[in-house]
């Protein structure tokens, strides 16, 4: 097996067609398809099941695809640190941002950084933490600045904590509920919920909630990757979202409040994630450098 090889096999896994995958790649497609063979062969497992329309991936071939993206990350990794030791190349730095981050200590801290370093570019991509993750660990960004995921589901990643916020039930300032001390966790359900997408980690930890409560799901009428579309509906209509609390602090989340509901209620820990023994440039380790220091200073985000 080589590297080659392995190209070829991701980009079939990729688009699911040979066809495609060989236009992707600009090699005939009976050499890409001689070459999955012979990796077949090699191991001595099918990879690919042939369909009438393309191909679908086996148990055998979705386990390779794991360790070949892994492998993959690692070669652009060492070729990018490489070139930057062969050339001092600066390079883009790409960085991907939950939507806390997108507003406060992640401007700031790349304001500072190319104010200081006038050479350093970078790439910032917004999302949630499942995205964002899935995003790095092809090698697609070079950190994240996020929500932290469980540990025992990311073994695979470098974790730093830097921020902590408080995760609860938010509405409009004159909600119904808003006008209450202390509403039951039960009062919740009477009104519609609009989240952020169910595999993010908010979503399911609201779940989680009502669960532990021996309580129904909440009924969910939107789920939305944007920020102000969530806030925009809050004021417009009596929906409740599951929020941290320095959103309020936006000048979107103004008229925002959070209920003080505190068996519905948790702590969000936020901050670094990279890839375990992954290489990061001077340029990146300057941003986190400066990422250190904002969040020192303004630890909630």
């Amino acid at each position: 097996m080589n590297l080659r090889q392995l190209e070829y096999f991701l980009a079939v896994a990729k688009s699911l067609n040979i066809t495609g995958a060989a236009a992707d790649l600009g090699v005939a497609q009976p050499t890409l398809t001689k070459s999955i063979r012979a990796l077949e062969e090699e191991l001595g497992v099918q990879l690919f099941d042939r369909l009438p329309r393309g191909v679908q991936l086996t148990e055998f071939g979705q386990s390779l695809l794991r360790h070949a993206e892994t492998v993959n990350v690692q070669v652009q990794d060492a070729m990018s640190e490489i070139d930057w030791l062969r050339r001092g190349a600066v390079g883009t730095v790409s960085i991907g941002a939950g939507p806390a981050w997108l507003r406060r200590h992640l401007p700031v801290s790349l304001a500072r950084t190319v104010m200081a370093n006038p050479a350093v570019r970078a790439r910032v991509v917004g999302g949630y933490d499942d995205v964002l993750l899935r995003a790095l660990r092809r090698g697609e960004l070079d950190f994240v600045v996020a929500e932290l995921p469980l540990r025992e589901l990311s073994q695979d990643l470098a974790i730093e904590r830097l921020t902590a916020d408080e995760l609860g039930p938010c509405c409009r300032a004159d909600h119904p509920l808003a006008r209450q001390n202390e509403p039951e966790p039960c009062q919740l359900l009477e009104f519609p919920w609009i989240l952020p997408p169910r595999n993010t980690r908010s979503h399911r930890r609201l779940q989680a909630l009502f669960v532990a409560l021996d309580l129904p799901l909440p009924q969910i009428v939107v789920e939305t990757e944007s920020m102000a579309f969530i806030l925009n509906m809050l004021r417009e209509s009596d929906a409740l979202s599951f929020l941290g609390s320095t959103t309020m602090q936006w000048s979107e989340g103004q008229d925002i409040a959070m209920l003080k509901v505190p068996r519905i209620s948790a702590v969000r820990e936020a901050g670094l994630i990279s890839r375990k023994d992954g290489w990061l440039s001077p340029a990146a380790t300057a941003i986190i450098a400066e990422l250190r220091i904002v969040c020192a200073a303004r630890p909630k985000n």
